[in-house]
């Protein structure tokens, strides 16, 4: 990507989609500390981190469709259609902290502050900032996280922004059934297990010999002697049948137990 490419689309950007962008960029350029958006784009580009279409995701998020078209030649649903069939370049955590940002009133944002007062203390609290500034603080804190989202989804229903703690929810089930189906696909790439296999029992004949050797074999193991003692007795003992339970595994031995009925005299 040229240097003109990012020069043109960060001299385009308002301050607040800046900020976004540097807010979204946070996982991606954990070790960075720039000093404007431009630095962290031409960065992250001689890194290797932000293609084209990882640009176009970019305004995309910031809702810059204008310079999808203009700059980068593209369409909102090309990159819609790129979104849905491959990763996404931002964490749908940082999304959803930008979208709750941009629907959030100032006197929303005022109350938030306000609140969180209670958690990070009212020195911590960011006076006269924006909701990203806030959620930045509340990270270094470690009061919130993708899988920590309770604060915030109580701070929303206080300031009655119900219709935002439902996306918080929507977020968080969306997550957890992500985790369920991954979950899913990785017991479904188990090999499935034959519990019985009828085809191979194994008969015990009684008064053959104090100790018998039962070779057991199968196609993919290699056969295996065991050592059984049998106690004698006056009685005749019926045929005991031990089943073999095929498990995919190499089997290390056989346990067989024999209840033997009479008295020996």
């Amino acid at each position: 990507m040229s240097a003109e490419v990012i020069y043109k689309v960060e001299e385009a950007l308002d301050e607040d989609e800046k900020e976004m962008i540097l807010f979204l960029c946070r996982d991606i350029a954990a070790d960075i500390v720039p000093l404007n958006v431009r630095q962290l784009l031409d960065i992250l580009n001689e890194r290797g981190k932000l293609s084209g279409m990882g640009l176009a995701e970019l305004l995309y998020r910031v809702r810059r469709f204008d310079l999808l078209k203009r700059i980068l030649k593209m369409d909102r649903r090309t990159v819609e259609a790129h979104l849905l069939r491959h990763p996404q370049l931002f964490s749908g955590y940082r999304v959803l902290m930008t979208e709750i940002g941009e629907d959030l009133e100032k006197s929303d944002v005022s109350s938030l502050l306000f609140l969180m007062r209670d958690y990070i203390g009212q020195s911590r609290v960011p006076r006269d900032k924006s909701f990203l500034d806030l959620v930045i603080e509340l990270e270094k804190l470690n009061l919130i996280a993708p899988d920590q989202l309770d604060l915030l989804e109580k701070c929303l229903k206080n300031i009655h922004r119900i219709d935002l703690k439902r996306k918080v929810q929507k977020y968080k089930q969306s997550a957890q059934g992500a985790e369920t189906s991954y979950i899913s696909a990785l017991q479904a790439s188990l090999p499935n297990l034959s519990l019985k296999d009828p085809s191979c029992n194994l008969r015990l004949q009684n008064g053959e010999s104090n100790e018998q050797r039962l070779s057991v074999g199968q196609p993919d193991t290699q056969t295996e002697s065991v050592k059984i003692s049998v106690q004698e007795s006056g009685t005749s003992l019926p045929q005991y049948i031990k089943e073999r339970y095929r498990m995919q595994s190499k089997p290390l031995g056989i346990c067989l137990i024999i209840d033997c009925i009479g008295n020996d005299t």
